[in-house]
């Protein structure tokens, strides 16, 4: 769980049994080279993952229990659902066994699990609750060490109790180095929303010798997409998100930021800029130089999908338009190697899936949501299940 208010989501806490699929599930559960992996959620007892196929619009028989608050990743041929705060887990699933579970271990009560990173026979994994990356034994599931983040700390408060947090949250790899991002929030603040009254920052990890190599004050603060590694002007950059304030106390003041891997440093200009889309960029997906998307919301709580141009930092279209009244909210955004574009609607009585093709104009596929049975929270590229 995201303790700062997202409005986009919501986010409800419970306990949940794994339970093994009887024989007629193991046989069946199924996915295309070409389907998605999709955490669903009830917000209340549980969640399922489930699989999708874009280019038919139909989710597979799976449907392995997981918690109602958890976010997914594939990696080194397996699936990994990060079950949040509540259940405090890495549930380990694997493609040739019909995503049976084959391995599960906590990482602490109340930690708060944000993302996991694979490198050799070791697990890193960090925590929104915590002062530290931990690293985890790929082989038995146990602790083998951690990485400090005590001297990153925020300590900064509005209220004058100092605050020791330091939100480490999303993650990506490139080469031996793990770059992991830091919000370091105000829990203290008087506003109760935990503001960014401190500077953010990317962390730079050694993951052969479980040290910070460089630390990166990002330009604006807050992060909180998911990291994209993007070839952009000739050269691999890192992508993602900045919304500053958000929320009830939302401010024009962020966007989408690029790091140039080959000289560590962030690009002068925004790729697109909070002003540009009018309000907080949660979500992004960059095709290319000329097309991206983005999940926004304005501070009239209205929810938009937008075409944007990294190249020159334009908006060139809106694709959907949901308003602030109306109760449906986006959750999951996530553009396929295949070109579509996958877009999780929470409508509570017809969650669901739209799919626009991105190589025909970005045309909407299916006006009426697909189902993939219960809320998609989260949405993502799942490799090399044949």
């Amino acid at each position: 769980m995201r303790i700062f208010p997202v409005v986009f989501f919501q986010f409800y806490c419970s306990q949940l049994e794994i339970e093994k699929p009887n024989l007629f599930q193991f046989l069946f559960l199924s996915a295309s080279p070409t389907s998605v992996g999709v955490v669903t959620s009830d917000f209340a007892s549980g969640g399922r993952f489930k699989t999708f196929e874009p280019n038919s619009l139909t989710a597979f028989p799976t449907s392995i229990p997981i918690h109602s608050d958890a976010v997914g990743r594939f990696t080194s041929d397996r699936v990994f659902i990060v079950n949040r705060l509540n259940r405090d887990s890495i549930q380990v699933l694997n493609p040739q066994l019909g995503f049976f579970t084959e391995q599960e271990f906590g990482v602490g009560q109340g930690k708060n699990p944000q993302d996991i990173s694979v490198w050799n026979d070791k697990y890193f994994i960090s925590l929104y609750n915590s002062e530290e990356l931990v690293i985890y034994s790929r082989y038995n599931g146990t602790k083998i060490g951690a990485i400090s983040f005590s001297s990153l700390r925020e300590t900064y408060s509005t209220s004058g109790i100092p605050d020791s947090s330091v939100e480490s949250s999303y993650m990506i790899q490139d080469g031996t180095s793990l770059f992991v991002l830091l919000q370091r929030l105000d829990r203290n603040d008087v506003s109760g929303y935990l503001p960014p009254n401190s500077d953010s920052y990317m962390v730079e990890i050694d993951m052969n010798l479980n040290q910070i190599i460089a630390v990166y004050t990002l330009p604006y603060r807050n992060p909180s997409s998911k990291i994209q590694k993007v070839n952009l002007f000739g050269e691999p950059h890192l992508v993602l998100s900045c919304v500053g304030r958000v929320g009830f106390i939302s401010q024009i003041d962020a966007g989408i930021i690029a790091f140039r891997l080959s000289t560590r440093q962030f690009l002068p200009n925004r790729l697109f800029a909070e002003e540009t889309a009018g309000g907080d960029i949660l979500a992004f997906q960059i095709k290319n130089e000329e097309l991206g998307f983005v999940a926004v919301l304005d501070a009239g709580f209205t929810k938009t999908i937008q075409a944007f141009r990294p190249r020159t930092g334009e908006r060139i279209g809106t694709l959907l338009q949901i308003p602030g009244n109306v109760g449906i909210s986006l959750s999951g955004l996530l553009l396929t190697n295949e070109g579509k574009l996958l877009v999780g609607s929470t409508d509570f009585n017809r969650p669901g899936i739209y799919v626009y093709d991105t190589n025909l104009g970005n045309v909407l596929l299916n006006p009426i949501p697909s189902s993939v049975e219960l809320t998609p929270f989260d949405i993502f590229q799942l490799q090399n299940l044949q």
